[in-house]
């Protein structure tokens, strides 16, 4: 039998959240090597959340199975990824949840169910 790491990531609420964009319009203009200028305004979708890359998650098999990340949102909240839980099954399957960095607590919507991770 195969064993390896699973990543599970976040879940369905925690992605929507952290990783949803924004349509936006950018007007500016490009300056090109030959010295020429041009104006442009377009419509873009940007992240909502600044991502920065706070660690590694390690695996048992792999150095890196995946980042673990801090999200700041345009409200001020900050949120940062954590291991929520790892059950067994051919290897551990990472569960991932966000904590909010102010009080250190877990963000509820974030935690996966027992029925999810397989512990019912």
């Amino acid at each position: 039998m195969a064993r390896f790491d699973q990543y599970r990531g976040l879940n369905d609420w925690a992605q929507k959240t952290v990783l949803r964009k924004q349509k936006v319009r950018q007007i500016g203009v490009n300056h090109f090597a030959d010295g020429t200028r041009k104006r442009f305004a377009r419509w873009t979708r940007l992240p909502v959340a600044r991502v920065q890359v706070i660690g590694i998650l390690r695996g048992v098999w792999v150095d890196k199975v995946a980042d673990l990340h801090r999200y700041t949102m345009p409200n001020g909240k900050v949120y940062e990824e954590y291991v929520q839980a790892n059950p067994w099954s051919s290897g551990p399957v990472y569960h991932i949840a966000l904590r909010d960095v102010k009080t250190g607590k877990p963000v509820p919507q974030s935690l996966w169910t027992d029925e999810e991770i397989g512990c019912a």
